[in-house]
């Protein structure tokens, strides 16, 4: 977790044996100054996305804020033994523009597990922040992708935004599947969204977060994994935007990716 300030960035790194899968943030200011801008793997020293960072960014007013952080990663044993899972991390970027958004395809072959974004923006002072990061569903109901977007907000800040999409595949011994769960908030001042796991053996593997109606004033808050404090299980996804006192009530969208096996 980043300590209080007005820009909070932070990494988390998951512990050697598992395999990433997805990751999260939750900017966990009160007001509407500090909102996130980033929310995406990472790759440790020797290239392999092992981690998870995320940015914030306050405007207006100074708003600092502690940022939490979370990676999800799996790892299946087979007899006792760790099963060999590839992964591959696939990503897009978008024109330079005040309003910019982007997806990115998952490569045959992969099943997709998660995903993430980036809002590169060009200025340090103004005010272009994420609105959304969430997963592109197929025909079949699987991911195919990942979109991301983001959008200025008080003053022109054009930015470049970068969207990733996390695959993963085992050998034929073994076999999953990942499902999307989603769940709608109500049309509020300051909306969020939980999707809870269904009970069974699906386990949480990532998520991400879609905003209902759009407006320069709607800005992403939080898009991260619901732990249990008792035995601490990824039991859903929660996703949370933020609303500038000028603009309407609006939505958002939590979805969480469950991997289970097929």
């Amino acid at each position: 977790m980043a300590t209080r300030a007005t820009g909070p960035t932070a990494q988390v790194w998951l512990p050697p044996g598992f395999t990433l899968t997805g990751g999260g943030a939750y900017d966990m200011g009160r007001g509407t100054s500090n909102t996130l801008t980033a929310c995406y793997p990472t790759r440790n020293q020797s290239g392999v996305y092992t981690g998870w960072a995320a940015a914030g960014r306050d405007f207006g007013l100074a708003d600092p804020v502690p940022l939490a952080v979370y990676a999800v990663g799996i790892r299946i044993t087979r007899d006792g033994e760790p099963v060999r899972i590839e992964q591959q991390v696939f990503s897009a970027t978008s024109a330079l523009v005040s309003d910019p958004g982007v997806s990115v395809k998952l490569g045959a072959g992969w099943i997709g597990t998660g995903g993430g974004a980036q809002d590169n923006y060009a200025t340090p002072v103004n005010g272009n922040m994420l609105t959304a990061s969430y997963p592109l569903i197929g025909a079949d109901g699987n991911i195919c992708g990942w979109s991301a977007s983001g959008r200025e907000h008080d003053a022109v800040d054009q930015a470049r935004v970068t969207a990733f999409v996390i695959g993963i595949r085992t050998g034929p011994d073994v076999a999953l599947e990942a499902r999307i769960v989603s769940n709608t908030s109500l049309l509020t001042g300051y909306p969020s969204a939980l999707v809870a796991v269904p009970h069974g053996n699906a386990v949480v593997a990532g998520g991400g977060a879609l905003v209902g109606e759009s407006g320069r004033g709607t800005m992403l808050s939080a898009s991260c994994p619901i732990i249990s404090s008792q035995d601490g299980r990824l039991t859903g996804w929660f996703a949370a935007r933020k609303v500038q006192k000028s603009a309407p009530p609006s939505g958002i969208t939590a979805y969480g990716v469950l991997l289970e096996a097929a």
